[in-house]
Parts: C-alpha cells; structure tokens; sequence
C-alpha cells in the first residue's frame, strides 16, 4: 500500500495567525521579528496578518522603514515589509494607536490593508489559530 504524503503547505491550511506588532522606530532591533514570524506563517500555508499598535504604526509611516535598519549594515524594515506582503501577510492599523503616534492615514503606505479600531485585535484573536505578540 502506498503511503499520501501531504504537502506541509496542507497541514496548515486554514488556519489563521495574527501578528501584533507594538514596537516602533525607536527599537529597530526589535522591529522584524513581526514581519519575520507573520512571513513564515504563511510560508508554512496558514493565513496571517499583522495589527499595528502602540509605537508600531511608525514604522509604516511613509520615508521611515527605507533608513530604519535593526542592525548596522542589514536589511532596513522596508525589505522585511515588502518580503511579508509579497507572501500576501495582510496589514492591519489601529486607528486609536496612529493618534498616540500623532499620525494620519495619510502618513501610511499605500499597502496597508485598512484602519481598525481596537475591537479588532479582540476579535481577530478569538478567530485566529495562534496570536504573537512582539
């Protein structure tokens, strides 16, 4: 009898990681883990999404992630950003944090998915498979 492998894309298909991202600018080094881990979630076939609250909203402001680098002569954020999204991770801000970082959706970068309130991390929670915070 021959065995069915299942592609390891399958055994996570359907299920759902949020992402919450707090960190902002004036951390760098701490920056990519969101993109990172919310990157191989999807890699690994599983849907996956990063909420933007706190100080994170900063780092999608428009001109900031092209210079911010978590360490001298790496990656800057802006390449972590474009992996993630290229892999389809979805991009989510909290319209309460974007006032604490004195922003408007104008700063933004045109990927972000759309502006949420703070009920959405709640409920996004309560859907997902697993919830990361960093």
């Amino acid at each position: 009898m021959m065995e069915t492998k299942l592609n390891p894309k399958d055994e996570y298909a359907g299920k759902r990681v949020l992402v919450v991202a707090t960190f902002g600018s004036a951390n760098p080094e701490r920056c990519p883990a969101s993109f990172m881990f919310a990157s191989e979630a999807v890699k690994a076939g599983a849907e996956a999404g990063i909420c933007f609250v706190l100080q994170a909203p900063l780092l999608l402001k428009r001109g900031v992630a092209e210079t911010l680098r978590p360490r001298e002569g790496g990656r800057t954020i802006r390449e972590f950003i474009d992996e993630a999204l290229g892999l389809g991770v979805k991009f989510f801000v909290c319209d309460a944090a974007l006032q604490l970082c004195q922003m408007t959706p104008e700063d933004l970068i045109d990927e972000v998915e759309k502006l949420v309130g703070p009920s959405f991390l709640v409920k996004q929670g309560f859907k997902s498979d697993l919830v990361l915070s960093f």
